[in-house]
């Protein structure tokens, strides 16, 4: 799924930033780190505890996606990875966060990616199985809806 919405800001946002001053030569090497960046921040927040959030801002109630904390997070490792990967400054590489990831996220936010029934579903969904079959196990079952702590409590 990420890797369509990526495909999909490449497309449409590649104009934009050659505007900004993007070489057409980077763009493909900067939608790369962009799905490695954005794919391994949402990984690590749904591991650390954050899958409700990220299964919230999928399902379109993450509010208002300038002030949410993930996609503040995202858009921080996004240029940290731009400046460290690809060696674009850190100016440049705050405008292109600010153009990129705004858009991927709203479409991850939006109406087009569908929605999920349950976290373990989205993490499914994004393929995230490492993450959705350990907190399957943790929860008493993927399908079987157990609760945090009853799980938490099978591991004693």
């Amino acid at each position: 799924m990420l890797d369509q919405l990526i495909q999909s800001a490449q497309q449409q946002l590649s104009p934009q930033l050659e505007q900004l001053g993007v070489q057409p030569s980077q763009l493909g090497g900067i939608f790369n780190v962009a799905q490695d960046s954005l794919t391994d921040g949402l990984k690590s927040q749904a591991a650390s505890g954050g899958l409700d959030s990220v299964f919230s801002l999928f399902n379109g109630q993450g509010g208002n996606l300038q002030s949410n904390s993930i996609v503040s997070s995202l858009s921080n490792g996004f240029v940290s990875s731009l400046v460290s990967k690809l060696g674009i400054d850190q100016s440049m590489a705050t405008k292109i966060s600010s153009v990129v990831v705004p858009f991927i996220m709203q479409k991850f936010a939006g109406s087009e990616t569908g929605s999920a029934a349950s976290p373990t579903d989205l993490a499914d969904k994004l393929g995230f199985g490492d993450i959705s079959s350990s907190l399957g196990g943790l929860l008493g079952g993927k399908d079987k809806g157990g609760d945090l702590l009853g799980g938490i409590g099978n591991l004693f």
